[in-house]
């Protein structure tokens, strides 16, 4: 009895001194401690489906709606909300920054009006007092830790280590001093028993650049990126997301960079051409005549209403938009000239006269535009179409694709391969054949090896007129192997060279290949049965004549008779 009546008082005794400790906690956490809970929020994060995919907390930086958290709580979110101390809640509408081993970013929330935190200037100590602050139900919870140890990261930011881990998912939530002011974010140990928090300055400090866009960290999420302040920064931005292959995303940036650029006519192109590849014509059309009002430079304004207008016009099949016509865009680019005599604006209208059929104009003004600023090898190969579609001379043609050649840097890149190319082309319809084949190797080396098999057929058909047939069974070879369904003609061709220069098992082995692509093949069959008759396999050969007789090529019997 007397010992149940001990344990008894000692039980009362216990939870009265643990009743006393959390009083004397709460009675001994600052009030500057609660206040600190204004700034933190609770931050959520969704799928596309709506369904959640992590909560965390964080904090307010800025009055603006600026604030830092835990990244890997957006890192996968399609969007995001934050909900702070009052319940109200604010859509997360832009990064700012993020870092991947510290797991922290910076954002931007769609709020007019927050209540920042301040962040401390200058570390904790080892042993002194933090509060992990966060707010639940619309009421403030602050734990009270000890910092363990502070390691400094970055010559000025600090890394705190705590003993103890609440382990109640936590991460992001902000550690604030005994003034309130925020020291760092929580992070949950992997590796311990403890908890961890970077400096909330290091945080707060995250920006991105331009090509952070096609950082792989940004693309898995679906929340954009804040366009950089600098026009020409954001404009870079907004093409490098185009090669992202995120076309909602994508269209995000655009809207983005028209709501930070409203006078930039580039914004509204570039939405107007999006709108162009969807089929919503009568929306480009819109957008670019919000263009022309709203944009500083009108003479540009016009010129990009041309040129988004010509280009729908020029690769759309569409014929039931009929408020765009050559004529409409011929007259917009001319509007642009005179209002700026730009050499582009020019550029354009010559591109608009030759697309008309008015190659003579259009050649005048292309000649005149290679004593501008404009002398460049498309505006000489554009003359050289024009010199073509006029009936010019080939040697005058090959005048002007020499000067498109000269006009490009040298040595010689990718820019100047159509150019080779087309001089190439002429050069073989001219029977200079060597000179053609120079400048195919020359274009060869400038698509390092991967143009397509009709170029290919084109340099093997030169190298065969001047003999250089080992040349010429390499690149029909190649032309074989990379030419789809024109395989079987590129592998007969291949065989009837190699019937020539008396490779007659190669001839037999190439027909062979041809004819399992294509059985009724009767070129392959005439060269394998020749090939065969000249192995002294006469009955084989035959057989391939007949065969080919038989499928309606008149050749069959010819050399049946021959060889009979």
């Amino acid at each position: 009895m007397y010992i149940k009546k001990q344990m008894k008082i000692r039980t009362i005794l216990t939870t009265f001194f643990l009743a006393v400790t959390a009083f004397t906690a709460v009675v001994a956490q600052p009030s500057a401690v609660k206040n600190s809970s204004r700034s933190a929020f609770l931050l959520t994060a969704y799928n596309a489906n709506g369904g959640v995919v992590a909560t965390s907390y964080g904090v307010f930086t800025s009055a603006d709606g600026e604030a830092v958290g835990a990244w890997s709580a957006l890192a996968n979110a399609a969007r995001a909300e934050v909900t702070d101390l009052n319940g109200k809640t604010y859509p997360v509408t832009k990064l700012i920054g993020a870092n991947e081993l510290y797991d922290v970013c910076r954002f931007k929330v769609g709020a007019n009006k927050v209540h920042p935190a301040v962040l401390a200037t200058s570390p904790l100590q080892k042993d002194a007092k933090a509060w992990l602050v966060r707010s639940e139900a619309k009421k403030t919870i602050a734990d009270e830790f000890e910092v363990e140890r502070e390691e400094t990261f970055m010559d000025k930011y600090a890394y705190y280590v705590f003993a103890y881990n609440p382990k109640t998912g936590v991460s992001g939530c902000p550690f604030v001093n005994a003034a309130g002011q925020v020291v760092g974010l929580y992070q949950a140990s992997s590796s311990s028993l403890g908890s961890n928090a970077v400096d909330a300055r290091f945080a707060a400090q995250l920006t991105s650049n331009p090509m952070a866009v096609s950082n792989v960290m940004f693309a898995k999420t679906g929340l954009r990126l804040q366009l950089p302040a600098d026009h020409k920064d954001a404009l870079l931005m907004l093409m490098l997301a185009a090669e992202m292959r995120d076309s909602a995303k994508y269209e995000g940036y655009v809207n983005d960079y028209l709501e930070a650029f409203p006078h930039e006519v580039d914004g509204y192109a570039t939405r107007a051409m999006n709108k162009v590849g969807r089929g919503d014509y009568a929306g480009a059309d819109a957008d670019m005549k919000t263009a022309l009002r709203q944009a500083t430079n009108k003479a540009e304004a016009h010129a990009e209403y041309s040129r988004v207008m010509y280009q729908k016009i020029l690769y759309s099949a569409d014929t039931l938009f009929t408020a765009w016509t050559l004529d409409k865009a011929l007259e917009e680019s001319e509007k642009a000239y005179s209002m700026d005599p730009q050499p582009s604006y020019r550029h354009r209208t010559a591109q608009i006269l030759f697309s008309k059929g008015e190659y003579a104009k259009a050649y005048d003004m292309f000649k005149e535009l290679t004593s501008t600023t404009m002398r460049t090898g498309e505006v000489y190969f554009e003359a050289a179409q024009c010199k073509t579609q006029l009936g010019a001379s080939k040697d005058e043609v090959v005048v002007l694709l020499d000067s498109a050649v000269a006009a490009c840097n040298h040595p010689l890149d990718a820019t100047a391969a159509p150019y080779v190319l087309a001089r190439g082309q002429m050069n073989a319809e001219l029977s200079q054949y060597k000179k053609a084949i120079a400048d195919y190797n020359v274009y060869d080396t400038l698509m390092y090896g991967r143009a397509n098999a009709e170029f290919y057929f084109a340099r093997y058909q030169c190298e065969v007129k001047v003999r250089q047939y080992q040349q010429a069974l390499n690149d029909i070879a190649h032309a074989a192997y990379i030419g789809g369904q024109n395989t079987p003609f590129y592998l007969a061709e291949m065989a009837s060279l190699q019937l020539r220069v008396n490779m007659l098992e190669d001839a037999v082995k190439s027909s062979d290949l041809c004819l399992s692509l294509s059985p009724e093949n009767t070129d392959a069959l005439i060269i394998k049965g020749v090939a065969l008759v000249n192995l002294k396999k006469k009955d084989e050969g035959m057989e391939c004549f007949r065969k080919a007789s038989e499928l309606g090529d008149k050749r069959g019997d010819e050399y049946k008779e021959k060889y009979k």
